[in-house]
Formats: C-alpha cells, structure tokens, sequence
C-alpha cells in the first residue's frame, strides 16, 4: 500500500534498504514538523484575537463604568469633589481656600444633554481679603484660573431666566446651559465664566468675618448608611418638612428647611434705631419676636419693638442702650438663590 507521506512501501518477504527506510522516517518527521508549526501558528493566532477581543471589552467596560465620585457620569455638575484638607477658613477679613480642593466647574452640554465640567484641584492655598464689607451674607467663587471672587447672596441666581438684578458682579448660574454668567454693566452684557460657589461667607458689624460655611464634598449612599436607614421607623411622608442648612454663631443663626421656610436670628446692640440685617431674605416676615439681653422688663425704658421692616432687614428700637435679640421666619424671598 502505498501512502503520498511516504516515498517508499516495501513487499512483504523482501529487504528493505537503509537508505529507503531512513528516507520514509525523514518524510513523517518532516511531515509532523510541519503540522507542529501550523498548529503553533494557528494557537498563537488565536490568542492574540482573543487578546485584543479581551482588551475591547476591558475598555468598554472602563468607558462604561461610574467613577466613585461619579465625576465621568455628565449627571453630576457644580460640585465639590474632594477635600482632603478642607474646603477653606478665615481669618479676620481673610479667606484661605486649601490646597487640594477638587471640583466640578460647570461648562456646559453635550449634545446628547449630559453635563460637561472642568475638573479643577486648587495646587496651592488660595487667599483673598476683602475690607468693605459689613453686616452681610456672601457667597465664596473658586474660579478656574485659580482665584477667588465673593459676591453678595442677593446677587447669586439660580435659574432657566435672564435675572433682572443688572449689577456688577451678579452670578447666574443658567440650569439650562449649565453654565455661570456674570453680569459686567459696563459692557451692559452677561459674560460667560468658569466657576463654581464652595462656601458661605458671613460678614458682622465690625466688617470682619463671623462665619464661613463650607459647601459639602460629594458623598455617595454606602452600604452602612442603608443599614441605619432601614432602623428608621415607618416610611417617612412626602409632605415632612426638615432642615438642609443649619449654622449659628453666638446669638446669630439660620435654619433653612426643605419646603424653604427659614427661622433666622440675631443681636443687635446700642440705643435707638439699628438695624437687624436677615441672614436670609424672606418673601414676608413673620412670627417675629423681639427681647432685650439685659436689663428691666416692667418700665417703659425696657420696651423693644420694629419700626419698619422689609425682606432683606428690620429696624429695631429700644430707648435703652443695652442689646436687642430678634428672632424672624418666613419663606426665602428667592428659591432659586443661593
């Protein structure tokens, strides 16, 4: 029988020679040296298309995939991202915003309607003082080239419409565009910028700083936090009412709750007429109430009571000189501010 393998068949009761045996033997390992090298071939063929097929489907993954800060999603806008040494501080009519701050600064959409940013991280400690303010409410902007600008509260918007306050310096945030605006009245224009606000600023009589409220960092729900959720009693109502902000320094706090309600408070020292500037304004005053700190309460000297009064302040007199404690509630004057 001959095969097309081998060159050589011999017949049965005859010898075979060497050489042809040897050649036959030549023939298969040859054979065989070739089938090694097409299956090899074949192997490492396979394993680089299975290679690249891994590393697509690594990469979708990846693309696909939230970051822990949620930071690649476009959900997320106008935010801060990391602190690891604080937000910022102060000192007398200075504030220091710390190195290593990680933010959102809003800059836009895509087409598709996911929200574009400029992550920025403060590189160094950012300082800014500022001398002529008293008796206010502020609003801290990190910019991204690395400054700062404190603004008014009363000039900080967020909405969908132009605001109407054209000053200089008015920050609106457009919830549409996700983008910050500022008003420049002497262009009589809104300009574009890149910013975002990271704290409250308080402002006392003495134009020094009372208070700096930091924005928060993002924080995702984790898996402990469920567990204290679910210890909770009940399913809370839709309609329950609770506070978002809460700060107090001395006489002087706010609450801020949900529905936007605010209870507000403070001290107001001297004779006279004096002003109790709001920390929060409100649509209409209510639920006033008004104290001395000090001194007789049965003599007519002791009376405390509100001349006129608006959404941003109220005057206060007593005839006496000693201080004055107000206490006011209302809705916030503006939903959408700050």
């Amino acid at each position: 029988m001959q095969n097309s393998l081998i060159p050589y068949s011999f017949i049965p009761g005859t010898k075979a020679k060497a050489q042809e045996v040897n050649a036959n033997f030549i023939a298969l390992a040859d054979k065989i040296q070739d089938n090694q090298s097409v299956v090899t071939n074949q192997l490492t063929e396979i394993e680089s298309t299975f290679s690249n097929k891994l590393e697509q489907v690594e990469n979708t993954i990846t693309n696909q995939c939230a970051s822990p800060s949620l930071a690649n999603t476009g959900t997320i806008t106008n935010t801060i991202l990391e602190a690891p040494n604080g937000v910022a501080d102060y000192d007398s009519q200075t504030v220091n915003v710390k190195a290593g701050l990680k933010v959102l600064i809003p800059d836009g959409k895509e087409a598709n309607g996911r929200l574009k940013n400029v992550e920025y991280v403060t590189p160094d400690i950012i300082t800014k003082t500022v001398t002529n303010l008293k008796n206010t409410k502020t609003v801290l902007f990190l910019n991204d080239d690395g400054t700062v600008d404190i603004v008014y509260q009363g000039n900080v918007f967020y909405k969908n419409t132009t605001p109407t306050t054209l000053t200089d310096n008015v920050h609106w945030y457009n919830t549409d565009t996700n983008k910050w605006n500022k008003y420049v009245k002497s262009a009589s224009e809104w300009q574009e910028i890149k910013c975002l606000p990271i704290a409250i600023v308080i402002w006392n009589n003495n134009s020094q700083i009372s208070s700096l409220v930091p924005s928060k960092a993002i924080n995702l729900v984790k898996a402990s936090d469920l567990n204290d959720f679910y210890t909770i009693k009940g399913i809370l109502p839709k309609e329950l009412d609770y506070v978002v902000e809460r700060w107090q320094s001395g006489w002087s706090y706010y609450e801020v709750y949900k529905s936007g309600w605010v209870r507000q408070g403070g001290y107001v020292d001297g004779n006279g007429d004096a002003y109790a500037n709001f920390f929060i304004p409100v649509s209409t005053a209510t639920g006033i109430a008004l104290a001395r700190a000090s001194g007789p309460s049965t003599t007519g000297s002791s009376q405390v009571w509100v001349r006129s009064i608006s959404s941003y302040n109220m005057a206060i007199y007593s005839p006496s000189a000693t201080g004055r404690i107000w206490n006011v509630c209302g809705y916030k004057l503006n939903a959408e501010e700050v």
